[in-house]
């Protein structure tokens, strides 16, 4: 069983699929997000952590060539710190970036001048 989008699932949810794989012996591969744009655990990925056989991670790169290890919501090219925690969007609504460059609001080399 693969599921995507994992950081969207409840707490419940994510016992049922243990369940599923500790009763029936069927896999379940998982893939989500660890944190929202401010840094936190979603509830989904936050049981996954907690459950998991394994953890693999797919690497993504700031814009430094860093690890990135945050997603930034950026609106009207600035990066937004609070508001829901799930908004829709893509690749125009979120950047990935390094710790470093998070905590400093740098979104773009060009931001490197101008601090949040």
């Amino acid at each position: 069983m693969i599921v995507d989008e994992a950081q969207f699932l409840t707490e419940a949810q994510v016992d049922q699929l243990s369940d599923i794989a500790d009763r029936y012996d069927i896999p379940v591969l998982c893939y989500g997000l660890r944190t929202d744009f401010m840094g936190r655990l979603f509830e989904g990925s936050r049981r996954l952590m907690e459950l998991a056989d394994s953890i693999e991670e797919i690497k993504t790169v700031c814009w430094c060539g860093r690890k990135a290890t945050f997603n930034a919501r950026v609106q009207d090219g600035h990066m937004v710190r609070d508001g829901a925690q799930v908004l829709l969007g893509g690749n125009e609504s979120y950047i990935s970036l390094c710790r470093r460059h998070y905590k400093a609001g740098m979104i773009a080399p060009a931001d490197c001048g101008a601090r949040m």
